[in-house]
């Protein structure tokens, strides 16, 4: 080969190389996330996209991501879904000398009541259902905790006096205590409320598009989509 075009090769892959990395620099593509995959008794295996929502009781923000975002999204692809609650945000949490639990939530202690009701409903009630509609339903008037506790059991049929029990001792504290170590754990760490993950990871999507399109955002997760993302 002429040592003159040799040359020329040499630089045009040079340029090529350098050019991929600048790109990839600077639009960076989507980092990896794991798969979740899903095997019912019989056998059959189901791609299943997990939502973690870390938020406060009373978060406007979060009343408007839950009920009008995560609900709906869960409506239309709930056999596809994991839905991961975390009340907590941006709460402190302190325990002295004697074992005993202390918090310092963003919305003073009434919002600090209203999270370890949603912790005791998560830990209470099994079917995530009734456990999503009664979180909505109390997350819509949470002001006093205790009344929309009440309310919404009546409502969605779930008995608030074990619940309440579990709110106003011990074990509540204890279950907040342990989704504020989840939220405090997290990486990067919580910013905004709510933070939202899916299938554990924040950066996949970016929080802007996942609070303004969930479904959107669900959707590109899956490597075998449902029916309901085919026509988005």
């Amino acid at each position: 080969m002429n040592p003159k075009y040799s040359k020329t090769l040499v630089i045009l892959v040079m340029i090529i190389i350098l050019y991929k990395a600048f790109t990839s620099y600077i639009f960076p593509g989507k980092p990896p996330i794991e798969q979740i995959i899903i095997r019912d008794e019989s056998g059959k295996e189901t791609e299943k996209v997990k939502i973690s929502v870390y938020y406060e009781a009373l978060c406007p923000d979060s009343k408007f991501f839950i009920i009008y975002q995560l609900v709906p999204v869960f409506e239309r692809l709930k056999d596809f879904l994991i839905i991961d609650l975390v009340p907590y945000g941006k709460a402190q949490t302190t325990v002295d000398d004697n074992g005993n639990i202390e918090f310092i939530c963003q919305h003073d202690h009434v919002e600090c009541y209203a999270n370890k009701i949603h912790a005791c409903v998560i830990d209470q009630v099994e079917d995530v259902e009734n456990q999503l509609k009664y979180i909505a339903c109390m997350i819509t008037d949470n002001m006093v905790p205790e009344d929309a506790g009440k309310r919404c059991g009546h409502e969605h049929n779930i008995d608030f006096a074990p619940v309440n029990k579990c709110a106003t001792e011990q074990k509540g504290s204890i279950l907040l205590k342990k989704f504020g170590e989840r939220t405090h754990d997290l990486s990067p760490r919580v910013k905004f409320v709510p933070t939202i993950e899916l299938n554990e990871s924040q950066t996949f999507e970016s929080q802007a598009s996942i609070l303004k399109d969930l479904l959107r955002a669900v959707c590109n997760v899956y490597q075998t989509k449902p029916e309901v993302c085919t026509n988005l």
